[in-house]
């Protein structure tokens, strides 16, 4: 029986397994590999910072999942491809293979800039996003026992990247720091907090159509985002954004500052190809192997691969991994069969941007939304798109219950006995939750709700 090897448990990971379940156990060993034993609904982690989602909710089992397809799961990391000897090389195995798919997703994009590396939250994990909503609540709790004058330089948050993520993401922060305001901390105000975007662009949200992005940037504004266009930040220091806006150096005041002006692939790609663009991801023929292979039963799909499509090389998105997927599936089945392998057509369905409560901006097949009709699409394509009955029931009532209720404030750490202490920390203020990033130990563990375990105390 032959073995296929699927490398990343994202949308295109498990689309692929999905594909493949009527010949897993029959005519191929299915094998998925990934540093996580969970996959993450990525759209929804800003809903994860304002609370609107609980972060179970958008996380699904791998394991479970491969069961239902038939298939296997490792938990391991990737760190090389073998192709000479068809092998993948992982920190704790080696896995062979006969046909391969790499859908290992994407890392954090700084693009070179060191101070943006150390001054910045990353904003792809679902750590990430529970370490954003704690500091959030923690410094809503310090600016009330701060002086007036002292409270917006506290409460002041940047967000460097215009795009789909960093606009949602402004959006659910202000609309859950308006709600705490209003409902927990009654002794602030609206003016003692700042949202900003840096945006590169002439406006925000330039992956989508123009007259949308206008129409997006005004409505965002009102909201009470602060918008900086044609805006690259060249460097960052504690609490200061440098920036050049049209031939102008500028600089912005600010405490946190969220990073999500692009991603890159995974470094372990270099052992894959060396055609590749200057964020790392593979260049790939119209079959989706790589440029520089032999039909060597390798296919790379999603954020791994850079795919031209009319001229251009399309963006990583999860419609675009999952649609890719499928066609690896059916070419490894032509392969099998001795047919020749298939082209992938990108077929655009259009986008889906939440603009925070009642408003979005929607493109599907052509047809354009925006407002509270929006959003309420908005929540019925991603409910479903969720897929697993009980996530979306439980995505549904933690709507109902926000929507009856309003949003919680609470800070749950357990971080007792942890000899590090300090897990995060920016800017002067300091929360233990981010366990990647402690600098004592590395034996504490995180669990979906944030909370941390000391794996000392045992």
């Amino acid at each position: 029986m032959k073995k296929i090897l699927v490398l990343g448990g994202g949308f295109g990971g498990l689309t692929a397994i999905t594909k493949l379940k009527r010949y897993a156990g029959k005519l191929f060993d299915v094998t998925l590999i990934d540093k996580n034993n969970y996959s993450l609904f990525t759209p929804m982690l800003p809903e994860v910072v304002s609370g609107n989602v609980t972060p179970d909710n958008i996380v699904f089992p791998l394991r479970e999942i491969t069961k239902k397809n038939n298939s296997n799961f490792v938990r391991d990391t990737v760190l090389y491809v073998d192709r000479e000897n068809k092998l993948v090389k992982c920190e704790k195995g080696e896995y062979h293979y006969d046909y391969l798919i790499i859908a290992t997703g994407s890392t954090t994009n700084f693009r070179g800039n060191k101070t943006a590396e150390e001054h910045c939250f990353e904003y792809k994990s679902i750590t990430d996003g529970i370490a954003l909503k704690y500091f959030v609540i923690e410094l809503l709790e310090a600016a009330v026992s701060t002086p007036k004058e002292e409270r917006r330089r506290i409460l002041s948050f940047s967000i460097i990247g215009g795009g789909i993520t960093g606009v949602e993401l402004a959006c659910e922060l202000v609309d859950f720091i308006k709600d705490e305001i209003k409902k927990e901390y009654s002794l602030l105000s609206d003016d003692d907090f700042e949202v900003t975007i840096f945006e590169y662009a002439k406006y925000i949200l330039p992956a989508i159509d123009e007259s949308q992005s206008i129409k997006a940037q005004q409505y965002v504004g009102e909201k009470g985002v602060k918008i900086i266009t044609n805006a690259s930040v060249d460097r960052i220091s504690d609490g200061v954004i440098y920036y050049n806006q049209n031939g102008e150096v500028k600089e912005h005041l600010t405490n946190i500052i969220v990073w999500t002006a692009g991603v890159k692939a995974q470094d372990f790609l270099k052992s894959v190809s060396n055609e590749r663009l200057p964020d790392g991801r593979i260049k790939v023929n119209k079959n989706l192997t790589p440029m520089d292979g032999q039909n060597d039963g390798i296919f790379v799909i999603g954020d791994s691969s850079a795919y031209e499509y009319r001229g251009k090389i399309l963006p990583p998105v999860a419609p675009l991994a999952m649609q890719q997927a499928a066609i690896a599936v059916k070419n490894i089945l032509n392969l099998e069969n001795g047919f020749p392998l298939q082209d992938f057509k990108y077929i655009h369905f259009g986008y889906l941007v939440s603009l925070g409560k009642n408003n979005s901006v929607v493109n599907l097949f052509g047809l354009k939304f925006r407002g509270a009709f929006a959003y309420i699409l908005w929540k019925l394509v991603y409910i479903y798109k969720i897929g697993m009955l009980r996530k979306q029931l439980g995505v549904f009532f933690d709507w109902v219950m926000v929507t009856l209720f309003g949003n919680e404030a609470s800070l749950i750490m357990n971080v007792e006995g942890c000899p590090g202490g300090v897990l995060k920390s920016i800017n002067g203020y300091t929360i233990k939750v981010n366990v990647e990033n402690c600098k004592k130990c590395s034996h504490c563990a995180i669990d979906v709700d944030g909370k941390i375990s000391c794996g000392i105390k045992k």
